[in-house]
């Protein structure tokens, strides 16, 4: 009798060619097991009942509603491997389209959408709220956050407050005016001299410098690289000096204040 060996044993011939059929039959089922869990799994997908076929938009959700539907309907069109549908209702691509929707749309501060009977994406979500206007050649408006998010109409003066920029924004609908922190400061030192009676209208921003433009037609001025808290407690100290408070409506005379010199203040008449 011949003797083959496999590397790890002695077999005789008859033995070794039934384990390679067993191997070879081992092949052929698991074949067929995984093409009918495939065949299944695209007809899983493509069951008309999980195929998202609306898109909704809440009712206080009052502008771009169409374009949002738009948005929507093109991420989940088409079909994965050219079989599978992007509309699943198992599949479809949730945080993604969240993303892009806050990303088109700024006006959103946040969005949900959810999913109602494996058929229709509901879309809900708040709106970002007018705080101020930023203004270059034309106006946008502003959140609390210092983002810009919308274009504004046109206003009467006095309505929002007005931020402007030497060297003004490109493409400005979604860039922040500023950081957090110093849009928050900003907003807060500007609230804060209101107590010392000065009246703002609109903050202009340089590289090097702030100018804040007074409702009696003068500006302060000063840099940008100080601490709001000194500037506050520089004009503070000026605004309460005796010689400055004997002036009847000086904040209205003025031409400017300049505070961008360290503990002094300049100013001129109109």
């Amino acid at each position: 009798m011949k003797i083959i060996s496999s590397g790890r044993g002695i077999h005789s011939p008859e033995f070794y060619k039934k384990k390679q059929k067993a191997r070879r039959i081992r092949w052929v089922v698991s074949i067929i097991i995984i093409l009918i869990l495939a065949v299944l799994a695209v007809y899983f997908f493509r069951w008309e009942r999980f195929i998202i076929s609306e898109v909704a938009v809440a009712d206080v959700i009052a502008v771009d509603r169409e374009e949002i539907k738009n948005v929507v309907d093109a991420e989940i069109r088409g079909y994965y491997l050219f079989v599978i549908p992007k509309a699943n209702a198992f599949i479809y691509r949730k945080s993604f389209i969240k993303e892009r929707l806050l990303k088109e749309f700024p006006r959103f501060k946040s969005l949900e959408l959810d999913l109602r009977g494996f058929k229709q994406i509901f879309i809900s979500g708040e709106e970002r709220k007018p705080f101020a206007l930023y203004c270059a050649t034309e106006c946008f408006f502003l959140d609390n956050e210092g983002l810009i998010f919308a274009l504004a109409p046109s206003f009467s003066d006095g309505v929002y407050f007005i931020y402007k920029m030497e060297n003004p924004l490109e493409n400005p609908l979604g860039q922040k005016l500023l950081s957090d922190l110093e849009f928050g400061s900003m907003v807060n030192f500007i609230e804060s001299i209101s107590t010392l009676g000065v009246s703002a209208v609109s903050l202009e921003i340089s590289e090097d410098d702030y100018r804040l433009f007074l409702t009696g037609g003068g500006e302060i001025v000063w840099r940008t690289d100080v601490d709001l808290n000194l500037i506050y407690s520089n004009l503070e100290a000026f605004l309460t000096d005796e010689a400055i408070k004997s002036q009847i409506d000086f904040l209205d005379k003025i031409e400017y204040l300049d505070l961008r010199t360290e503990n002094k203040v300049f100013y001129r008449f109109r």
